[in-house]
C-alpha cells in the first residue's frame, strides 16, 4: 500500500509538472485554441450570459433535449448540422472557484490517476524490465487519447491539431509517470 500511495504521490506530481510544461513552455497547451475576436467578444459574452445560466455543454445547432426527437425534428436538425455551422460551448456563469483551487483540482486528478495506474503497474513483475513497465503506462496516455480526444475531434469538431497535441501531451506524460512508477511500484 505504501508503494502505491508514494508511487501516486511521485506519479501525479509528474503528471502535474509535466503539464506545466506543456501548457506554459510548449505551444502545446494552446494547439488549435484561438480567443474570439475582440470585436464580437463583449456581444457573445452578453448574449451567452442571457441565454445561459448554469455550468454545462451547450451544442449548436441545439435541439429539445426533454423528448426524443420526432422523425421530423430530427430531420431538421440533421439538415441544419449539415449546412453547418456546428460546435459546442462549454459554459460556466461564474467560476467556482480561482485559478489556484483550479490548481489544486488539476493535482487531485493527476494523483489519483497516477494512484490508478500505480496499482496496475505494481501488479507487473520487476522481471518485465524497466523500460517496459515504462511504456506499458506510457499505453495509459494513447488510451486517453484515442479514447475521449478522438471522440471529442470526432463528435465535437475539436480541431486536428489539438487532438494531435493531446495525443502527445498524454502520451509524454504517461511515460515519465511510467519511468517514476516502475521505479517505485516494484515487487
Amino acid at each position: 500500500m505504501k508503494k502505491v500511495l508514494v508511487g501516486g504521490l511521485l506519479g501525479g506530481l509528474t503528471l502535474f509538472v509535466w503539464g506545466a510544461i506543456a501548457h506554459m513552455a510548449l505551444p502545446l497547451g494552446e494547439a488549435g485554441l484561438r480567443a474570439m475576436p475582440p470585436a464580437l467578444e463583449d456581444a457573445t459574452v452578453a448574449a451567452m450570459k442571457n441565454a445561459m445560466h448554469e455550468r454545462a455543454l451547450y451544442f449548436f445547432p441545439g435541439r429539445d433535449m426533454s423528448h426524443s426527437p420526432t422523425a421530423l425534428e430530427q430531420e431538421a436538425w440533421a439538415a441544419k448540422y449539415a449546412a453547418g455551422p456546428a460546435g459546442i460551448v462549454a459554459f460556466t456563469p461564474v467560476p467556482p472557484w480561482g485559478f489556484g483551487g483550479q490548481l489544486g483540482f488539476e493535482f487531485l486528478g493527476n494523483f489519483l490517476a497516477a494512484l490508478a495506474a500505480a496499482c496496475v503497474i505494481l501488479h507487473v513483475p520487476a522481471s518485465v524490465g524497466y523500460f517496459k513497465r515504462a511504456l506499458l503506462v506510457a499505453c495509459f496516455g494513447l488510451v486517453m487519447s484515442f479514447d475521449v480526444d478522438l471522440s471529442y475531434w470526432n463528435w465535437y469538431g475539436f480541431p486536428t491539431v489539438y487532438a494531435i497535441a493531446q495525443l502527445v501531451e498524454h502520451t509524454v506524460a504517461w511515460l515519465l509517470a511510467g519511468l517514476v512508477l516502475s521505479g517505485v511500484c516494484r515487487d
